[in-house]
């Protein structure tokens, strides 16, 4: 029995953003999500899935050859939703988690999957008020996907630092950067994947889980970075969905670039303990966490600066056909991540549910 990895263009992009609808004045969710589809253009209609949450709903680009081309469908499509929302009295946010709602306020999409995993995870599923940015990257072939998979596996918390925009929830303050994170963690085929050694091993512990009835579909392992077979990918998971595009056009740049310099990467594995512990790191401070590696620490915001100075090195970039446009967006590195932002205003004000507006798309 075999799992058919279908070879995709080498570093094709698509994005996947969930976003919140919510009230125009009280900023609560709001179930719109059928109004959205019942009045989207043919042209949006081919970018939208429904989501868990009858107050969600996901954004999928189609493949695209850069960062940048993807993130214009999502530029166009959130321009699309606000203006029907105006009509309706809801806008669009994107944050980890919504800053406020409860889960008792919340409806479940009725889609047998759905209330199948409700059936399944019970409580876990009602507290599931989290919202994600899923990054797909082609690859032409199985064993290439397996190399960029193993090496992504170390830099997760990097994307996560840069993305952490979850530090409310249930309209409390926890203390943390990503507090999606460690609500998604709870699912048994969440989290941090391991390393596999070749394409077949992979293969080998997905029929393991199929066929004893744990999982029908790759759609049903939620790890925080995902081989794809189907859409001949590799899916960077672990990032909360975020309002900044130009940001997501950067952690989208800096996967992409990271995936084709892992082909001439010697390989690297860390403990499990260090990669969970990094991804705490990221998920308590953001860019401001330790990043542990084989020569010590360093802080997650370096990090990062340091291996785009080696993509640009290498000639990453350039082959990609993104290095003067990542000279543009590099500045995003140097800003505050939107959780931190939120943090500092919350402690400013104490006015949580004024916090919301921060996952506002401009």
């Amino acid at each position: 029995m075999r799992l058919n990895f279908k070879p995709s263009k080498p570093f094709t992009i698509g994005i996947e953003l969930e976003i919140q609808l919510i009230d125009r004045d009280s900023f609560e969710l709001s179930e719109s999500s059928k109004i959205v589809f019942s009045h989207a253009s043919k042209k949006l209609k081919k970018l939208l899935h429904p989501e868990l949450l009858t107050s969600m709903i996901e954004i999928v680009t189609p493949i695209s050859e850069s960062p940048e081309e993807a993130v214009s469908y999502i530029k166009n499509a959130l321009k699309e939703i606000d203006l029907i929302g105006q009509d309706y009295g809801f806008r669009s946010a994107a944050l980890g988690t919504h800053v406020f709602a409860k889960k008792e306020t919340i409806h479940i999409t009725a889609k047998d999957r759905y209330l199948k995993l409700l059936e399944e995870f019970q409580i876990l599923l009602k507290q599931f008020l989290i919202y994600g940015l899923h990054i797909h990257i082609g690859f032409p072939e199985k064993e290439i996907a397996i190399k960029a998979y193993n090496t992504v596996l170390n830099y997760l918390p990097l994307f996560l630092a840069l993305s952490t925009s979850s530090p409310f929830f249930f309209g409390e303050f926890t203390g943390l950067n990503s507090y999606r994170t460690k609500i998604f963690e709870q699912l048994p085929r969440a989290g941090i994947p391991e390393y596999f050694d070749s394409y077949s091993e992979f293969e080998d512990l997905y029929f393991k889980l199929k066929n004893n009835g744990f999982i029908h579909s790759i759609k049903d392992i939620w790890w925080d970075i995902r081989i794809h077979p189907d859409f001949g990918t590799i899916e960077l998971r672990v990032c909360d969905a975020n309002p900044d595009m130009e940001r997501i056009e950067f952690i989208t740049t800096l996967f992409q670039g990271l995936c084709l310099y892992s082909i001439s990467m010697d390989k690297e594995r860390y403990f499990h303990q260090i990669l969970k512990q990094n991804k705490w790191n990221a998920t308590r401070y953001s860019l401001d966490g330790r990043f542990l590696q084989k020569e010590g620490t360093v802080k997650i915001r370096n990090k990062i600066a340091d291996i785009i100075k080696d993509l640009k090195r290498k000639g990453i970039f350039k082959e990609l056909g993104t290095e003067k446009r990542m000279e543009k967006i590099s500045g995003i590195l140097e800003k505050m991540s939107i959780s931190q932002i939120m943090i500092k205003e919350y402690k400013k004000n104490k006015n949580i549910k004024d916090i919301e507006r921060f996952g506002f798309i401009e």
